[in-house]
């Protein structure tokens, strides 16, 4: 631990002092002009803004791109699958916005990286922002008043059986735009394969040790996803969006068929066989005007309706289960903000309020009728300033959630506080410090009443009374920021008081029941140091990314413990119209309850070039390597301990090509930026 800090704090205070950087001021985004022309990267009190250069929008051809190429410390961006999220899942969920409105996956395929302006790096995000959100990608782009653009884009990888792509337009003139976007995906996956060995402590004290080999796998799944958004935005800022989108998800085939041995010398086959099919209709409507110079108020409200349609059936030599289930889900959610640039602060204040009913009729051999009603309705406030040198956030949160299933109920009212403190020591380095405390709920599925047959040993029972566990996070970092070099050392601590934990069972039958019930506590330590380099600037980029991870999981009647070591690092290169991307980590090493999962190491290389209005991508994915590792995951529980290892044929060695098409013409800007939230929920509560 001694010589990793050591070389965490050599990287930092080491590095060649650069041309000064000028702080933002700590409410306003309005810099002054030298700024914007002078750095890659401005400094807020709940982030930064950063910069994209002008080779960057050049190269890259979607939004997912862009963000790859930007040093964005603790997010991860696969431009290939068009995902972002933490880099640790400490860190919580991403949030990623175009203009303050909650991007979708269509948003992002369809933006034009050449109108993008910054983008703001929100890590330290105030009590406006959902559960679980750590990190808020906000990009701003210059508001199109006139001419249109066209494009598609397609991804195919041979080996995988994978194919995706979208196509898209939008129409401008003047305070209008009308944009329409379909994406596609099908992959046909079998080549996968897992051994697991399990030791099974029985009755009389002797375990059962069994051997699964699970060498068929097959997943099938196809995705259609279409958009539609009408905007209005005046020259006062005045705005209206109203979105209708759909999605179709159809997984037919999800088979798993496993060779099992057990210790006693008895064989047997096992077959899990699996079909889900989802259709979410989604209407968001949104509203924002400006109350003089210094205020402005936003509403929005999102209305969803999930409709599901899933199959299990688990055989063996001597057992059958199977069960089909008919889900619908309805939500609705909806917010009003209201904010208040006054001096010395900003005011934010908003009501959010939201409902959810779910409705899951199961037929087969589990018959049962799964009614679920919630509801949640939050009220909060934050001012937002500096003081002496001192930049702070203090916000405070009230929420009543309500929870009602069969006969459980569940209505509790929880403070969520938060505060951020930022505090520059020189020109070039700064101390940030980030309290939060929220509630945090278990999944649904978790919550049913459902017991499922998961192999020939094992069965899954929900527990409908689960509470909500308190979490508080506390984040302290460190960081040397100049115009080409950015560097940070940070430490976070997360607890969580009696949170919902793993419990194992063994039943007279002799099987084991896993559950979740209340447990004790868990804690987690990490120490991170992240640089980013711009080795030849507009040209060559490098950054290295390097944690020790210390977890405590207290159950109510087990104790697991955890040190892990993770690295990432990655290479950008821009040479005219080529550029090249390679990434590689050495996997994740997590654990959470009882369970350790080690991501194993991988490595990623794109090649991209541009040629007008087309871009063609060459990318390979775990190099010269036949049947990669891609996971090891251990449950240590002292009654069902097992260890799986799973490898994957598909994504070893994976070639794949990637086309990129887009014309346009009369495009015309002016710099008027657009706020809302479009909230969705797709989670069903269907018991998997």
């Amino acid at each position: 631990m001694k010589s990793t800090l050591i070389f965490v704090l050599l990287t930092m205070w080491t590095s060649p002092e650069l041309k000064a950087q000028t702080d933002a001021p700590n409410d306003s985004v309005q810099l002054e002009e030298v700024v914007i022309k002078g750095a890659r990267v401005v400094n807020r009190t709940d982030g930064k803004l950063i910069f994209p250069s002008e080779e960057m929008t050049k190269s890259a051809s979607s939004g997912y791109t862009l963000l790859k190429m930007l040093p964005l410390p603790n997010v991860k961006v696969d431009d290939i699958n068009e995902t972002v999220s933490a880099a640790n899942s400490l860190m919580g969920n991403v949030q990623v916005r175009i203009n303050d409105v909650e991007a979708t996956t269509a948003d992002m395929q369809s933006l034009q990286p050449k109108e993008v302006e910054k983008v703001e790096l929100i890590d330290r995000p105030g009590v406006r922002y959902g559960e679980n959100v750590g990190i808020v990608l906000n990009i701003i782009t210059r508001k199109v008043t006139s001419g249109y653009v066209v494009g598609a884009s397609g991804t195919l990888v041979p080996k995988a059986d994978m194919v995706k792509g979208n196509a898209y337009t939008k129409i401008n003139n003047g305070y209008n735009e009308l944009s329409i976007n379909y994406s596609g995906y099908y992959n046909h996956s079998n080549g996968m394969s897992t051994v697991e060995n399990a030791d099974y402590l029985m009755s009389d004290n002797t375990y059962n040790k069994v051997e699964r080999n699970t060498n068929d796998i097959i997943n099938r799944n196809t995705m259609h996803d279409i958009q539609a958004r009408y905007s209005w935005i005046n020259a006062e800022g005045t705005a209206f969006l109203t979105t209708l989108s759909t999605s179709i998800d159809n997984n037919p085939r999800d088979l798993n068929k496993t060779d099992v041995a057990y210790s006693n010398g008895r064989n047997a086959t096992e077959t899990t066989d699996k079909s889900e099919k989802t259709l979410s209709p989604l209407l968001d409507l949104y509203f924002s005007t400006k109350i003089g110079n210094n205020q402005s108020l936003i509403a929005n409200a999102t209305g969803l309706y999930t409709h599901t349609d899933y199959a299990y059936l688990f055989t063996s030599d001597d057992t059958s289960f199977g069960y089909n289930t008919l889900g619908k889900a309805w939500s609705l959610k909806s917010e009003a903000i209201y904010e208040n640039r006054m001096k010395p602060f900003t005011l934010s204040a908003g009501l959010r309020y939201a409902q959810k009913s779910i409705d899951n009729d199961y037929s087969g051999d589990a018959t049962l009728v799964s009614q679920i009603h919630s509801s949640n309705i939050y009220a909060f406030s934050q001012i937002q300033g500096s003081l002496w040198k001192i930049g702070y956030m203090v916000g405070l949160g009230l929420s009543r959630e309500y929870y009602r299933q069969g006969e459980t109920m569940y209505d509790r009212v929880w403070l969520r506080p938060k505060l951020n403190l930022s505090l520059p020591l020189s020109q070039h380095i700064r101390l940030n410090y980030t309290l939060t405390s929220a509630p945090a709920s278990s999944k649904l599925q978790n919550m049913s009443g459902m017991s499922i047959i998961t192999n020939g040993m094992e069965y899954s029972e929900g527990n409908p009374e689960l509470i909500m566990e308190r979490r508080d996070d506390h984040t302290l970092t460190l960081s040397y920021q100049s115009p080409r070099l950015y560097t940070q050392l940070m430490s976070f601590y997360r607890h969580c008081d009696h949170p919902a934990m793993q419990h194992v069972l063994r039943t007279e039958d002799g099987r084991f029941a896993k559950t979740f019930l209340e447990g004790r506590r868990i804690d987690m330590l990490m120490l991170q140091s992240y640089t980013n380099y711009d080795i030849i600037p507009q040209h060559l980029n490098a950054y290295i990314s390097a944690e020790m991870l210390n977890i405590w999981n207290d159950g109510q009647d087990y104790s697991h413990r955890l040190t892990s070591f993770n690295f990432n690092i990655g290479l950008t290169a821009w040479l005219g119209n080529w550029t090249i991307m390679a990434t590689m980590d050495n996997g994740y090493h997590f654990m959470e309850n009882e369970y350790e999962s080690r991501n194993i190491f991988s490595d990623f290389v794109s090649v991209s070039y541009k040629y007008k209005n087309i871009t063609a991508g060459l990318f390979c994915q775990n190099l010269f390597k036949r049947n990669a590792k891609i996971e090891e995951v251990e449950n240590h529980n002292h009654l069902a301990h097992k260890l799986l290892v799973a490898r994957n044929r598909d994504t070893s060695n994976a070639i794949g090509i990637k086309l990129t098409w887009k014309l346009s013409k009369g495009r015309n800007f002016k710099g008027i930026d657009r706020d809302t939230n479009s909230l969705k929920d797709t989670e069903t509560g269907v018991a998997k």
